[in-house]
């Protein structure tokens, strides 16, 4: 009885490792797809980490400010905003999954989920907060606050001071912890997101080991890997790309293969069957313009981005940058795109946004271009750095 008590509970601990890694994937692949305003693919993620855990400051937080920065999604916005402030922290640290609190800018984004809800007293209360942590805070998020509530008045209510930071219950018709069906991408879906694959076919089903030493779901090239020889990109029907060095039909090569890479710094490497078709089936040979193996060639250039035209740039556009240098009009895809720059570093384009930034007049983001094909714009940051 004893030993089968120990070997269910070895069970249940390897299940919530299993379980928690999962859960740091998802955490990872939504503020990647965040930070790229992927935001409706982040939140099949964020609902993942919302239902494991619907107290978790973290989670309420990145939810919130999801949903406010979604059109129309205000009321979802304050519902999970609302949750997050109980759990606010001047010591949060970002990008961290073992992180439970909310950061101050909780506040920021509560004042713009309550102004477009017409809730004018209760943003301006969430701004007063915001205001307390103005010593830690770029001033750009107070600013942007106050510009929101400028068109926003309001007469006092003293219910109103009372109960703007209570929880609330969720809005009608939504329900936080459904989980939408996952889509699976076959080579067609895939090429629609501009990734190519080849089909890996072995002549043997034996097993074929190999290891494992990254899994992402931002291709990247291997070249990122250093002097690593060798390196197979594959890319599964979730989208999920995995690293691997080697294929051996002996096991033992593939663990001498492992230490060696641990003792390179690679310690989460692991041994794999690369023979799983689930997850091993195709090749990733190229995403947005990029060959994962060649990488890239030639010059990198950054630009910031004002906006995508089906035709041509209006002139009322043109007019509110008249006075920002470097602006340029390019063709690319059946669109016009509206381009500030280029410039040959990555600091420089955030230099430059920072300008555009002041004007209030539209939300800029940073590009890369290599041989004039859009590139994704980490895989150029790693780039120039190397």
């Amino acid at each position: 009885m004893k030993h089968i008590l120990i070997a269910f509970f070895t069970v249940l601990i390897s299940l919530s490792i299993y379980s928690q890694d999962i859960l740091e994937f998802e955490f990872d692949k939504a503020r990647v797809l965040l930070a790229q305003r992927k935001i409706d693919e982040a939140f099949l993620s964020l609902n993942k980490l919302y239902q494991s855990n619907p107290e978790n400051g973290n989670y309420n937080f990145l939810m919130g400010a999801a949903f406010a920065e979604s059109m129309g999604k205000s009321a979802e916005a304050v519902f999970h905003l609302k949750k997050a402030i109980k759990y606010v922290s001047e010591d949060y640290t970002v990008g961290n999954f073992q992180e439970t609190d909310a950061p101050i800018h909780a506040y920021y984004y509560l004042t713009l989920a309550f102004v477009q809800q017409d809730r004018c007293e209760e943003a301006y209360l969430a701004l007063a907060k915001l205001k307390t942590f103005k010593t830690r805070l770029d001033k750009y998020y107070i600013e942007e606050a106050e510009r929101h509530l400028m068109k926003c008045p309001f007469e006092p209510n003293e219910t109103v001071e009372k109960n703007w930071n209570k929880i609330e219950p969720a809005p009608a018709g939504y329900d936080p912890t459904y989980v939408p069906e996952e889509v699976f991408l076959d080579s067609t879906a895939l090429a629609e997101r501009g990734i190519f694959v080849k089909e890996q076919v072995y002549s043997t089903k034996a097993p074929l080991y190999g290891v494992q030493i990254g899994a992402n779901i931002n291709p990247s090239p291997i070249s990122n890997y250093g002097s690593i020889k060798n390196v197979d990109v594959f890319i599964d029907t979730k989208g999920i790309i995995r690293y691997v060095v080697g294929h051996y039909s002996i096991r033992s090569q593939a663990e001498t293969l492992l230490k060696t890479l641990q003792e390179q710094g690679y310690k989460d490497a692991f041994i794999v069957n690369v023979n799983d078709e689930r997850k091993y089936h195709n090749e990733l040979i190229s995403f947005n313009n990029v060959n994962v193996k060649a990488g890239i060639k030639g010059k990198v250039e950054f630009y910031l981005q004002l906006g995508a035209f089906e035709q041509v740039v209006p002139d009322s556009i043109k007019s509110l940058y008249q006075n920002i240098p470097q602006l340029i009009e390019l063709d690319y895809k059946s669109h016009t795109l509206l381009l500030v720059g280029p410039t040959e570093s990555y600091e420089k384009a955030l230099a430059i946004k920072k300008e555009v930034d002041a004007l209030n007049v539209s939300k800029p983001f940073i590009v890369a271009f290599n041989n004039r094909k859009k590139i994704p714009l980490q895989t150029a940051i790693n780039h120039t750095k190397h």
